[in-house]
């Protein structure tokens, strides 16, 4: 009697241990599946998130118009948990938000471009914040000594033109929240 109690334990030990190690490579399987699966991940880009980017091209007060579209590019990749969302070298949509040209009196002139947008590697476009502001260097002081010395010729001195030089950088912001799919 006694070996069937032990015969009886060692077999009911030997059956429970078959299902539980079939069970654990069925679920190391499964993990290795998934790892190596091609599905895709959402990841969120939430507001307010700040990303630095490099203007492509120079720009004048004395050139450029308000409403003209200016290229922008983004100098390295924006990346979350491993994945990268946005590439190197993107390119940024801007605009001229406002210029004004020198004037007499020598006020200076003034440029002010802003970002729009920019796509994500899902192509998913976000929308962006953000305006870098050039103001050109003021001569008032000397156009008003030149007037009195003058007899108010000297009034018609201008100030200089508001540049922006290329590869002049500056950080803007996601204007809202976005989902991109990455894959896994």
């Amino acid at each position: 009697m006694k070996y069937s109690y032990r015969l009886i334990t060692v077999i009911a030990a030997a059956l429970a241990a078959v299902p539980l190690g079939a069970q654990s490579t069925r679920a190391d399987e499964r993990a290795a599946a998934a790892a190596n699966s091609r599905t895709e991940m959402p990841v969120v880009i939430p507001a307010g998130t700040p990303l630095t980017v490099v203007i492509d091209e120079d720009l004048s007060s004395a050139s450029v118009n308000q409403g003209q579209e200016v290229a922008f590019h983004l100098p390295t990749d924006y990346s979350e948990f491993g994945h990268v969302l946005i590439s190197q070298g993107t390119a940024v949509r801007g605009t001229v938000a406002h210029v004004a040209r020198r004037k007499a009196g020598g006020n200076p002139g003034t440029v002010t471009v802003q970002v729009t947008s920019v796509r994500a590697v899902d192509g998913t476009r976000i929308p962006l914040r953000g305006t870098k502001k050039a103001v050109g260097k003021n001569r008032q002081t000397q156009a008003a000594a030149l007037g009195v010395l003058t007899l108010g010729l000297g009034g018609t001195k201008k100030g200089l033109s508001a540049v922006i030089a290329q590869g002049t950088e500056f950080t803007v912001f996601t204007d809202a929240k976005r989902t991109i799919v990455v894959p896994r």
